[in-house]
């Protein structure tokens, strides 16, 4: 299948992306944001881990066929280097398009790879994070 190059300037892009892709439950252009590679991995909330893409893509058809996902980060840090984007944040997810609450908190680490494609994700780590810590880390933010 050919991949077209959608260069994003900064890897904050391709997150925004990924997450609104996520929102949308378009598994397409969330998996287009993903290095084209058999070395991509993910580790879910529940300590599932998901390693190569043709496993990536099972999960996130199978995540995005149950329910929307809507990601919002409530605090991050991010560090790069020549080529490599570490994006580390807490995030509120919900289930629903209409629930104002949060139904899991997640720590999440993003690793994004630059290429010939531009910025792309290599590798998600997920964890559950308490509503407690999540409340504090958005204090934190706030000062």
């Amino acid at each position: 299948m050919p991949r077209f190059a959608r260069l994003f300037e900064a890897a904050d892009d391709v997150l925004d992306a990924y997450r609104e892709a996520m929102r949308r439950r378009d598994p397409e252009a969330a998996l287009q944001l993903w290095l084209d590679e058999d070395s991509v991995s993910c580790v879910l909330p529940g300590g599932q881990r998901v390693s190569g893409l043709a496993a990536l893509r099972d999960a996130v058809n199978r995540l995005l066929s149950e329910r929307v996902i809507w990601i919002e980060a409530i605090s991050t840090v991010s560090h790069s280097s020549l080529g490599v984007f570490i994006f580390e944040a807490i995030e509120a997810l919900r289930f629903d398009e209409n629930a104002t609450e949060a139904n899991l908190f997640v720590h999440t680490t993003y690793v994004l790879l630059q290429n010939h494609e531009g910025w792309r994700i290599a590798h998600v780590h997920c964890s559950e994070a308490s509503s407690v810590e999540a409340e504090l880390s958005s204090m934190q933010a706030l000062h």
